[in-house]
């Protein structure tokens, strides 16, 4: 899964990219890091978060984000080089929005965190 980049950012050999996607019936973001930072951070020298979201949590969002005033659409707010995948989970957690985490590296090492009833 590839999806439409969102957008991209550099800076002092960091790369960040934002995608997004839709799998099946889920939309995903997924946020591909690299660069000296993530080695640093991470230990690896590259790191890809995704966020998983069913319909009715993107319709909150989407809710949410609108009332932020910080954008006009869940677009904008992705492609905002002042928000991360991070700060999406933060949202989603404030909001009670449910989501499914996941993330790979480098190495192949795998992270997975299901939706949790909410």
């Amino acid at each position: 899964m590839r999806g439409q980049l969102v957008a991209q950012f550099e800076s002092a050999g960091d790369e960040r990219r934002m995608f997004v996607a839709t799998e099946g019936e889920k939309f995903v973001v997924r946020e591909e890091l690299s660069g000296p930072s993530v080695l640093v951070a991470y230990g690896k020298e590259r790191k890809t978060l995704c966020v998983s979201l069913e319909a009715d949590a993107v319709s909150a969002l989407i809710a949410t984000v609108g009332f932020l005033g910080s954008g006009d659409s869940l677009w904008d707010y992705l492609a905002s080089e002042r928000h991360d995948i991070v700060d999406l989970m933060d949202l989603c957690d404030q909001r009670r929005i449910p989501y499914e985490f996941s993330s790979i590296d480098s190495s192949g090492d795998c992270q997975l965190r299901p939706a949790a009833a909410r």
